[in-house]
């Protein structure tokens, strides 16, 4: 580590507002890390599984045959028909084979797809769409067929463990059913997609209860405001970083490719910059969500397709102006590629104030996302985000007997989303002032 590099870590970390914007970001790592803890998920439970469980913590020995037959319920509530259906799909398997060697007709075949659909093996798409995409829905067949052989297997498995706590007793029976638990329930949850990002009804009033000892931020809408912000940090930390992640690469992409190039790719690439920039970027950021649907992922796909001009412009001029420098020079004559030029001699003299910029940016797209799911265009309606929260508050904000009486509902939510893009805006100040001359105290 040279000097120069010694002395800019030295300035950043004596920088009060690095550390007060890093002490702020490290609190909601903590928060983001340990959000399974701080607010553990309601996890749902399946009856049969449930019932076991009280019989293993009850007395395992006396309960031994309820507690297997509990199991076993389980097992034939979610596998009853696994056998049946990979029986089903192999022999129609075979039939599809012999479809593509010539030996039965297409009708025949799809009217052997329409029986699996009245048995439900199937769903009715298959034979919808067999006509039209025939060889498309044979490929899709074939994957289903993967799944129908994958889930007969685990059914297999999992009434093999069952059957196995039969010949054990005491302690060793104790410890492999708790062992059996743990791994049904498992399979219990996976097969409901269980979503910790989905805040739990607390109560069935939709009228804002104060916060208490049960629930310190209160709640709102039924849900539980210190869930929906513990979990809600993580929901802030995976828009901001992915958003500015993707957004910052495309527009470092395209500025680098235009400054260097220049010429008419340049002008195209530019010219299509300044369209996007034209358009205003909560307006766009609105409509592209209104065309996605709602669901964070396609939030985050909007605010990365408007979100990257900026870089892109930015780095283009930092660009034009090393381009000429003699080292580039020295490197064009000595024959390196143009691309290694720009990745490892033009970048690395040029990227600070674009690392600065998407610093202080990771703030701004947070609030953005908020400000969609505010407006029920972002993440769905129960979703931990801090956006959604406020949102849920509008009905409450001035309403109640005295002004007020349900600051709760936006107090926490937006204190959060308050300190959380302070801090990266006060990261995003202090690195300038470390890599920028002419900002330096």
């Amino acid at each position: 580590m040279n000097e120069e590099t010694k002395r800019a870590l030295k300035r950043f970390f004596t920088n009060p507002s690095a550390i007060i914007g890093f002490s702020i970001l490290v609190f909601f790592i903590i928060i983001a890390i340990f959000a399974p803890v701080i607010a553990p998920p309601q996890l749902p439970e399946e009856r049969n599984l449930k019932r076991a469980l009280e019989l293993i913590n009850a007395n395992p020995t006396e309960n031994k045959d309820s507690i297997i037959q509990e199991f076993q319920n389980y097992w034939e509530d979610t596998y009853f028909f696994a056998e049946m259906d990979y029986q089903d799909m192999t022999n129609f398997l075979e039939s599809v084979e012999k479809f593509e060697d010539g030996e039965i007709e297409k009708e025949e075949l799809k009217s052997q797809i329409k029986e699996l659909v009245d048995m439900y093996v199937l769903n009715s798409s298959y034979y919808e769409d067999f006509d039209e995409d025939t060889n498309g829905v044979i490929r899709r067949l074939r994957k289903e067929y993967e799944n129908v052989e994958e889930r007969y297997e685990r059914s297999l498995e999992l009434s093999e463990m069952i059957s196995d706590l039969q010949s054990l007793d005491g302690q060793d029976f104790k410890n492999k059913a708790l062992n059996v638990y743990e791994t049904l329930n498992k399979d219990f949850l996976n097969s409901i997609d269980f979503d910790p990002f989905m805040i739990p009804n607390a109560v069935s009033t939709l009228k804002p209860i104060p916060p208490s000892p049960e629930h310190p931020f209160g709640i709102v809408n039924q849900k539980d405001i210190f869930y929906g912000v513990v979990w809600g940090s993580r929901t802030a930390f995976q828009i901001g970083l992915v958003v500015v992640l993707i957004s910052t690469a495309v527009g470092l992409f395209i500025g680098s490719v235009a400054a260097y190039f220049g010429g008419w790719l340049e002008e195209v690439l530019m010219r299509i910059t300044d369209i996007f920039m034209s358009i205003p970027f909560m307006l766009a950021a609105m409509v592209l969500t209104t065309i996605l649907g709602l669901g964070v992922r396609n939030m985050m796909i909007a605010l990365i397709v408007f979100g990257w001009m900026v870089t892109a412009r930015l780095i283009r001029g930092n660009i034009l102006q090393a381009k000429n420098e003699q080292y580039v020079m020295a490197a064009k004559a000595l024959g390196v590629r143009d691309a290694a030029i720009i990745v490892k001699h033009i970048l690395p003299n040029t990227i600070f104030p674009v690392l600065i910029n998407a610093t202080m940016r990771i703030g701004s797209m947070v609030i953005t996302a908020a400000a969609l799911s505010f407006l029920g265009l972002g993440a769905p309606q129960g979703y931990a985000d801090w956006g959604s929260i406020l949102s849920y508050s509008r009905d409450w904000i001035i309403g109640g007997t005295s002004p007020g009486q349900y600051w709760f509902t936006i107090l926490y939510p937006g204190v959060a989303m308050i300190l959380f893009v302070m801090g990266w805006n006060l990261l995003g100040d202090a690195l300038r002032d470390v890599f920028d001359p002419r900002m330096r105290r």
